[in-house]
């Protein structure tokens, strides 16, 4: 079964300088996401800064494929599970997910995400941090890929045609049906 859940608590926050590489000497506090650092001091809303994001996991084993999706982080962004490289993204305007399965082992894992923040960047003030919804994203081993439904309409001298394209990601064959229902 493919499962979808909101992942905003439980997360701990720091924050360094930009020549930190390190989390060992850094003390994180609670905090719930989103979650803007910068907004905190006005006075210099354009601090060059790192944002570390932490959280516990605890992984059945369950799934075949364990994904985080991001609603947005501000900006350059690296995700590790368990001290490995998982993933980056560096566009601070888009949402983007990461495959964290082959990080993960069973019982309690590390997520670390690790948010750089470097002015100038934006025309406007653009906040630093994990600023929208995080999902943790659970799935089977045959499943349609996020975002992997494409349809597209165009009239034609009958009325409307409707095409669809989906992108899955199979382990065995399997047959796709689509119902489109209109009032």
């Amino acid at each position: 079964m493919n499962r979808k859940m909101l992942l905003n608590d439980g997360w701990e926050f720091a924050k360094s300088g930009l020549e930190v590489t390190s989390t060992d000497a850094l003390d994180f506090e609670p905090v719930d996401l989103p979650h803007d650092w910068l907004i905190y001091n006005t006075l210099n809303l354009y601090e060059n800064s790192i944002g570390w994001y932490r959280r516990r996991y605890t992984y059945d084993g369950r799934a075949d494929h364990v994904l985080l999706y991001f609603e947005g982080v501000y900006m350059d962004s690296t995700l590790s599970v368990n001290g490995r490289s998982v993933g980056e993204w560096k566009y601070g305007y888009s949402s983007f997910e990461h495959d964290i399965t082959d990080a993960l082992k069973e019982g309690e894992n590390e997520i670390l995400v690790k948010v750089v923040h470097q002015s100038p960047n934006s025309r406007w003030y653009s906040g630093a941090g994990i600023y929208r919804n995080v999902w943790l994203k659970t799935r089977q081993a045959s499943f349609i890929v996020t975002d992997g439904i494409y349809a597209s309409t165009r009239q034609t001298e009958n009325g409307w045609e409707i095409d669809i394209d989906t992108e899955m990601s199979l382990t065995r064959e399997a047959k796709l049906s689509h119902t489109l229902w209109y009032k």
